[in-house]
């Protein structure tokens, strides 16, 4: 039996007169992500009762904090909240309560596809923004979101970085298996300790080459260390995206796509690798959490 369109919003849980539609020509819907129909029976409601996944509480972007609700075409759904303006700033506080919005979705039980942040459908020409939201989202690329939503169903995404704990120790492999650096670093110590009017013009120079030496070495001492960590992870994933490791201490910033039973295999290799790190290695792992890494879908509005 096919499932009408229909829009679950906050409504549902406020008195009659206090509908999200109003009558403000500028109301628009902020979209965080679209997600399947199927969730688990929630404790404490009765069979086929879906009030449960209409409202997510008031925890939407913005300083208002607005209700979040699901806007339904058949088995795909658009997760939004009102709002009046075209867009947001992208600030820390913004963007992680767009995330924690998808991490409510996703503890649910729902399959998470991000939308891009500072999505919003605006009421327009007479078109509401839930209309604009259903036919032109998700009447149009309902196939689309039906194939990833089937792709990324039980899949979740987990945030790896990698640290070195002793950089002390690092830098001195460094020096110790490159003769160039070694030999340039007696150098310029020799040097150091003659009188300044005894020492050569081009110190400087000699001393910025070894700065680069020993950075182009640190870079290839991480891409060596994050090649091997993405060797121990890559048999219990399905997929793996490598980020930019920050700081000198950092070698690896890792999100990887898992089936969320292999989460335990996962949290067991990363042990197994440090341990064979003798401690000068520490590995954070964050997550489950939506998988933005793999997947943003963009919505345009073409008007």
């Amino acid at each position: 039996m096919s499932i009408a369109t229909t829009i679950e919003s906050e409504s549902a849980a406020k008195p009659s007169g206090q509908s999200h539609k109003g009558e403000n020509q500028e109301r628009g819907l902020y979209v965080y992500c679209i997600i399947d129909r199927d969730e688990p029976q929630m404790p404490g409601t009765a069979e086929g009762d879906s009030t449960a996944s209409r409202n997510l509480g008031a925890i939407g972007v913005g300083q208002d904090h607005p209700e979040v609700f699901v806007i339904w075409h058949q088995d795909v759904g658009a997760v939004v909240s009102a709002t009046s303006r075209d867009k947001y700033d992208v600030s820390r506080g913004n963007v992680l309560a767009h995330q924690q919005v998808m991490e409510a979705v996703m503890e649910r039980g729902h399959t998470v596809l991000p939308v891009r942040f500072n999505t919003v459908a605006k009421d327009k020409g007479g078109e509401s923004a839930d209309d604009r939201i259903v036919e032109r989202v998700l009447k149009e690329r309902f196939d689309e979101f039906l194939s990833l939503l089937g792709t990324m169903k039980n899949r979740v995404e987990l945030g790896i970085k990698g640290l070195w704990t002793d950089m002390k120790s690092v830098f001195a492999e460094i020096v110790d298996s490159d003769e160039r650096i070694r030999q340039l670093r007696e150098k310029l110590l020799a040097v150091s300790q003659a009188p300044p009017s005894r020492q050569p013009g081009n110190v400087m120079t000699a001393q910025i080459k070894l700065g680069e030496m020993v950075k182009d070495s640190l870079e290839a001492k991480k891409l060596e260390a994050e090649e091997r960590l993405t060797a121990v992870l890559k048999p219990f994933t399905a997929d793996i995206k490598k980020n930019k490791p920050f700081g000198d201490t950092m070698f690896a910033n890792l999100a990887v796509l898992v089936e969320e039973p292999s989460q335990a295999r996962i949290i067991s290799a990363l042990s197994s690798f440090e341990a064979e790190a003798s401690r000068q290695v520490k590995l954070k792992c964050v997550g489950p959490v939506p998988p933005s890494n793999f997947i943003e879908l963009v919505i345009k509005w073409d008007d």
